[in-house]
């Protein structure tokens, strides 16, 4: 807020020198004579001696209302905020009527530095004014609705009591934008760090953090990203493996081996083991001439979300939330305005997206709060629009800025940067409970290896995973190329159908369910992969039939899919698709029952993904092969299948 009330200022010291002009208040020669000294000593930016004159004046004029007001123009642009007050209430209270713009600076100041009460009747008076200029009229009804929202809202505090993470991760310098990966195992941050080799002799570079218990372990600094140049605002994907941040340009450089499109931009890192790749810039269409920054990739790496700016002479404008998707040919969309419920004329910052894929939390001047930079948070309804967004509340936000918050999976704990007093200095990064109403979905999430089923040699999958019960996209992800190793964030309560693919290898499929009640016992998944050989199976765990039916359930259709394209690239094979039942029911009907179930699987594959019927043979077992027992309703269940085998490769 302080900067916008110094922009009205410019306008307030254009009006008042017209006015000063024409005639003055004051009829004591000497008092004037004062007044004018003060003015060349400010035209000249000598504030110290035009705070003297101006104090000769009011010593010879108590009553010389242009003398208060010239005296609040110094302390504003001086930065001395209470002197500046104390300059406009001397200034109302000599000659209320003189200059009504006073009313609405007295307003703006009052609120700027949380004197809400103080500051609304102030306004009001401005506003019951019928002339002025409509900008300013417009700006004071917005601090009026902030005062009226923040009174509230400091009446009704929100608990907040935040923790700091210690001295593994902060320290005397600044640390401040921190992401976290799906586990909550593993910090990455920015630190200001003092280096002789950087400009101005300090630089902002990353270091990582790894939990120990409840404990912050000694943080590490990237040393395959950091350079002599800054590097700040990082995201994270779930599994911690895809690394994106901003870099600024600097004397026409972005760092060693960078290139960039001008102003900031955006910068991208994969991991393989546990080194990072060369950096990248992301590219055209996210980066522009302008200024991008701060960017937040969702959970599965395929939304980018992010702030872009207009660079001008007085700094960055219209800064604005935008979203881009990845493409299937690895590029960026063209990034579009993420809702014109989120964005305002004001700035936006700080933008994250949670790993549920459906809340947006993000930094605001634009709407309703406390005054200044508040954080809010956003959801999305049952048709993927973003809501109205929710203030976090006081005292999370305050009439200070507040931005660079980080809300964990499980959306019970928050982080954030401040510089509040206890900490190891400067700006330290914090944790807090976030309150009831700002949590998003519970999240956890799920962790895997693939490996070769005989040799156990970890092994680069792609692996693709959707709710059964639900329409939507797939999350498509990949195991790490050195490890074969994953991670990903899933919201809780949810049934689950995975696919994993590699080359050379047998596909796979797995269903599970994610309980909100294991929060600290997230799925675990070994798979291992099959080489295909004459009569190797697999268990197709993805097709789905009702009970005592033969309709494919819609859910079945992306594991038909996957077994389609996997025919069509491995085009010498032929396969046999077998249906399994348990042992209820006569032994005929569960046969028929099998074969029918089978061919319904074959029907889709030829009429609808367009195989040679020659390739696929079917065959129902009934309950002749179980794999459990059936004495229970989980064996049962597992005999109650459909396999796909190879029967031969030419």
């Amino acid at each position: 807020m302080i900067k916008k009330l110094n922009l009205f200022i410019f306008t307030f010291l254009l009006l008042t020198c017209s006015a000063f002009a024409q005639k003055y208040t004051s009829t004591v020669p000497k008092a004037i004579k004062a007044f004018e000294n003060a003015r060349a000593a400010f035209d000249q930016r000598n504030s110290e001696l035009a705070l003297s004159f101006l104090q000769d004046a009011m010593a010879r004029d108590p009553k010389f209302v242009e003398v208060y007001l010239m005296q609040f123009e110094v302390y504003s642009e001086a930065g001395k905020l209470d002197g500046a007050r104390e300059s406009l209430i001397k200034a109302v209270e000599v000659n209320p009527d003189f200059f009504p713009a006073a009313w609405f600076f007295l307003g703006a100041l009052e609120a700027s530095t949380g004197k809400y009460a103080e500051a609304l009747p102030r306004l009001e008076k401005y506003l019951s004014y019928r002339s002025g200029d409509p900008e300013m009229r417009e700006r004071a009804q917005q601090i009026t609705d902030n005062c009226t929202f923040a009174a509230k809202a400091v009446e009704n505090p929100v608990d907040f009591k935040p923790i700091n993470l210690g001295e593994g991760v902060n320290t005397p310098m600044p640390e401040y934008y921190p992401a976290i990966t799906a586990d909550g195992q593993s910090l990455l941050f920015t630190r200001l760090v003092a280096d002789p080799a950087a400009y101005k002799g300090k630089n902002e570079e990353f270091y990582t953090s790894q939990r120990i218990g409840d404990v912050w372990g000694p943080a590490r600094p990237i040393r395959e990203i950091n350079s002599a140049y800054n590097e700040g605002a990082p995201t994270l994907s779930a599994d911690g493996r895809t690394l994106i941040f901003t870099a600024c340009e600097l004397f026409g450089e972005y760092g060693p081996g960078r290139t960039g499109f001008g102003s900031c931009d955006l910068f991208i890192s994969r991991k393989e083991g546990n080194r990072w790749s060369d950096v990248q810039n992301i590219g055209l269409p996210v980066n522009s001439r302008n200024w991008e920054t701060q960017p937040s990739l969702s959970a599965d790496g395929r939304t980018l979300y992010f702030i872009r700016g207009k660079s001008t002479r007085e700094g960055v404008q219209n800064q604005d939330i935008l979203v881009s998707k990845l493409q299937p040919d690895g590029t960026w969309s063209t990034p579009m305005s993420v809702s014109p419920k989120v964005n305002t004329p004001g700035r936006e910052e700080s933008v994250m997206i949670h790993p549920d894929g459906q809340t947006l939390y993000f930094a605001s001047d634009g709407h309703i709060g406390m005054g200044a930079l508040d954080l809010y948070v956003s959801s999305r309804d049952e048709n993927g629009y973003w809501q109205e967004p929710v203030n976090l509340g006081y005292p999370i936000n305050t009439y200070k800025d507040e931005n660079s918050l980080l809300v964990g999976p499980d959306g019970a704990i928050a982080f954030f940067a401040s510089n509040r007093a206890g900490g190891q200095g400067d700006l330290d990064l914090y944790s807090f409970e976030m309150p009831a109403h700002a949590r998003p979905a519970v999240v956890t999430y799920a962790r895997g290896l693939v490996t070769d089923a005989k040799t156990g040699a970890p092994l680069f999958a792609s692996l693709s995973l959707y709710d059964v019960n639900r329409e939507g996209e797939d999350l498509s992800f990949e195991s790490d190329r050195q490890n074969g190793t994953f991670l990903i964030a899933l919201p809780t309560g949810k049934t689950y159908a995975l696919s994993v693919r590699a080359g050379g290898y047998l596909f796979h499929s797995e269903t599970f369910v994610l309980s909100a009640n294991d929060l600290n016992k997230p799925y675990q998944l070994h798979v291992k992969l099959q080489k295909p050989e004459q009569g190797s199976s697999i268990v197709l765990k993805n097709v789905f039939f009702d009970t005592d039916k033969d309709l494919l359930k819609p859910q079945s259709t992306a594991e038909l899919r996957v077994i389609a394209d996997y025919m069509r690239q491995n085009t010498a094979m032929q396969i046999e698709i077998s249906g399994h039942t348990d042992n209820q029911g006569s032994d005929s009907y569960n046969i028929s029952l099998s074969q029918r179930r089978a061919a319904a699987v074959k029907t889709y594959l030829v009429d609808v993904e367009n195989l040679d019927g020659g390739r696929i043979s079917t065959k129902g077992y009934g309950a002749s092969k179980p794999v459990s027992g059936n004495n229970t309703e989980e064996g049962r269940a597992a005999n109650r299948r459909t396999e796909f085998m190879v029967t031969g490769i030419k």
